[in-house]
């Protein structure tokens, strides 16, 4: 048996490392599948000014990987969750760029999230151009969503 001295020494770093585990971050200093996601995709899309992946867990919607760090960990807006709740896509105008926000599947299918993603439309582009560039963009990432779990897994 082991006898602590004073057990509310433990509790505080108890807390902060279930609190940690519960928002999807890892402990580990690598990033979680959901951010290589992101940065793959705005790697290979430059012209996404942001790109984010929302999802719903034990303490509601938030965001979980983003190419604007400041947004990990926040709760989601509506436009992030609607997607998720109706499996339609939500557009938003950010200046003259379109939020475009869909749902995000895994590679079965099922719904896992939402993706966002901020585009500034072509020349000549109408919305639903725009919406029709976000969908490409984010059926990619899908192929790489095995699981909604896996996405808060370092990898």
């Amino acid at each position: 048996m082991i006898l602590i001295a004073n057990p509310r020494r433990l509790l505080v770093p108890m807390l902060l490392c279930f609190a940690f585990t519960l928002s999807g971050q890892s402990r580990s200093t690598k990033p979680v599948l959901a951010q290589k996601i992101v940065n793959d995709a705005h790697a290979k899309h430059p012209e996404a000014s942001e790109i984010g992946i929302a999802v719903v867990g034990l303490h509601g919607c938030s965001t979980i990987a983003s190419t604007d760090k400041g947004d990990i960990g926040e709760k989601c807006e509506t436009e992030d969750s609607a997607p998720i709740r109706t499996g339609k896509p939500h557009v938003g105008k950010e200046g003259k760029n379109f939020d475009v926000t869909m749902p995000l599947h895994d590679e079965s299918g099922k719904t896992v999230g939402s993706v966002g993603i901020e585009l500034a439309p072509k020349s000549g582009e109408t919305q639903t151009d725009v919406v029709k560039r976000g969908q490409t963009i984010a059926k990619e990432m899908e192929s790489a969503i095995p699981s909604k779990s896996s996405l808060t897994e370092p990898f």
